[in-house]
């Protein structure tokens, strides 16, 4: 008796379950019952309604199967459940597992979202609906359109795959795989991803974060490509709102116009400002023919700019510069795009071969291939080790240096001009004495980066001090500092070293980002001093 109890309860259950997954339906007009191979059809035509549980489809016509629980509705089809609601012209449904399988001019509304396609498959009981053949999600804020997509509606989440295109109202991005919030608007895609914001920037990535609401991205492994400079990191941070974009790891900033790379462990760009900043073992390097030129400093800021004269680089502090055959080390500089212009400022010293130049400022020329001259202004002070180690010199208020092949070919020095140089035998073994001379003006040519010949202006002063005479004293002009062992090697681009003592003062000069009037136009009478000795200088010997 008991087990009679059970099995009737199991039956009434198993009853109850198939009651409630049977398609309940109604129609105004004709219904016609057919049946084709031991199967009953019915036809259902004028608005027709059938339901299930809490969904209720409407349509023109249908087709009900009984012995599959199965229904086919054609023309203004419409699903609601819940707070769901979804359109087609045509509409496969299966009973048993609650799966509507829409087609043609599909669109489903949940809330502020809304899905066309015109293929969707769509269970009722998970409330999970994809398409396979091409769809698109609008909401309050985005687009997004591909190929394949998933729309999860209990855990507000879609995804994207093949051909994924997110429109925002700032940028917009495409990528293969993209996943969404409906809730928060936030993105994220795996794999090659692109982003284009109205101002034309451009952002590639691996895979990011993208807050559309706000307009920010977080991305690893990409790059930001703007109107001038590409920035590149291992992670980039992208306000398009503020725009404001952050790298941080392995950052590259390449000029798209002057060969220049600019690399260091961080670094930002402030579109709003005009200025991008690298910090952390920061280096620039400039591609020459078949060499490269390398300033490494602190920190460096490339300035962007309508006017010619204000773009430029500058870096500070602690200089180090190294080319093949030229090297130096200066406090800060500015690199002046337009013209092709290095400034050193504070101290600067170079090296070429044997010889050292130091000054107050040098103005450094230079071409797609190399160096072609140097302005030393105020307190120039050239050294030159001949091959004995002696040290020959000249001082002056201005020096300007010109350079033939990469070798140095003359020196002009103008103004207070002093020089102290050793007289050798044929040999240039025994030392005949020390030339001091004074004058105004004086012209130096060089062989092999040596001191080859010169030629003095204007009433010059001289003394010659045999070798008995010569005293410690002698060997020196006044300021005289031989700094070969601060010259820089190509590791010390890479690896700043360590000194006891630092002879370059140091500045702060973060706070120079932004120039202002003043300093611009300062900028604006170098540079025209610059590009007239420039047209002036000619061919010399």
């Amino acid at each position: 008796m008991r087990n009679y109890h059970i099995l009737l309860t199991l039956l009434l259950c198993s009853l109850a379950s198939t009651a409630q997954k049977r398609i309940k339906y109604t129609a105004k007009g004709k219904q016609e019952v057919v049946r084709k191979k031991g199967q009953s059809i019915r036809y259902l035509i004028d608005s027709v309604v059938f339901v299930q549980k809490e969904t209720t489809v409407y349509c023109d016509s249908a087709i009900y199967l009984k012995a599959e629980n199965q229904m086919k509705a054609y023309d203004h089809v419409k699903i609601i459940n819940d707070s769901t609601v979804v359109t087609s012209n045509r509409l496969l449904y299966q009973g048993e597992d609650r799966m509507a399988q829409l087609r043609e001019e599909v669109v489903y509304k949940r809330g502020f979202q809304e899905l066309y396609t015109d293929n969707l498959n769509y269970s009722l009981d998970t409330e999970v609906a994809y398409y396979f053949k091409g769809g698109q999600l609008i909401d309050t804020t985005n687009i997004l359109s591909s190929t394949l997509g998933y729309f999860y509606a209990k855990e507000n989440i879609a995804r994207f795959y093949q051909s994924v295109v997110l429109v925002s109202p700032e940028f917009t991005l495409r990528t293969d795989t993209l996943r969404y919030n409906t809730l928060s608007k936030i993105a994220y895609s795996f794999g090659p991803t692109e982003i284009i914001n109205k101002e034309g920037t451009i952002i590639y990535a691996h895979g990011g974060e993208f807050r559309t609401e706000i307009s920010q991205t977080e991305i690893s492994s990409g790059n930001i490509e703007t109107s001038e400079y590409i920035l590149d990191g291992d992670k980039l941070f992208f306000d398009d709102f503020n725009e404001y974009y952050l790298g941080e790891g392995n950052v590259k900033l390449t000029s798209k116009e002057n060969n220049v790379i600019l690399i260091g462990d961080e670094g930002y760009h402030d579109k709003v400002n005009g200025f991008s900043k690298i910090y952390g073992n920061a280096i620039m390097k400039k591609i020459m023919q078949l060499d490269t030129f390398y300033i490494a400093a602190d920190t460096m800021v490339a300035i962007e700019s309508e006017f010619d004269s204000v773009r430029r680089i500058l870096a500070y502090p602690d200089i180090r510069i190294f080319k093949m055959n030229f090297q130096g080390i200066a406090d800060s500089s500015a690199y002046f795009l337009s013209d092709s212009i290095i400034m050193l400022y504070q101290n600067p010293v170079l090296w070429t071969g044997e010889n050292q130049v130091l000054s107050d400022t040098i103005v450094i020329h230079v071409s797609d291939s190399s160096i072609e001259k140097m302005d030393l202004k105020r307190n120039a002070f050239l050294i030159t080790k001949d091959s004995v180690s002696n040290f020959n010199q000249i001082k002056g208020r201005l020096m300007n240096i010109y350079f033939l092949d990469k070798s140095l070919n003359y020196i002009d020095i103008n103004g207070n001009c002093e020089s102290l140089f050793h007289s050798m035998d044929d040999t240039d073994t025994v030392l005949l004495g020390i030339n001091k001379m004074l004058t105004s003006n004086m012209t130096i040519r060089f062989l092999n980066n040596q001191i080859h010949n010169f030629t003095l202006y204007k009433s010059p002063e001289g003394q010659f001090l045999p070798p008995h005479k010569i005293t410690d004293k002698d060997k020196k002009l006044d300021d005289f500092n031989w700094m070969i062992d601060r010259r820089p090697s190509l590791q010390d681009i890479f690896v700043k070293p360590v000194y006891n003592k630092i002879s370059v003062p140091i500045n702060d000069n973060d706070g120079k980002v932004k120039p202002n009037k003043q300093e611009i136009e300062e900028n604006r009478k170098k540079l025209q001093e610059a590009k007239r000795g420039k047209s002036l200088k000619g061919t010399r010997n």
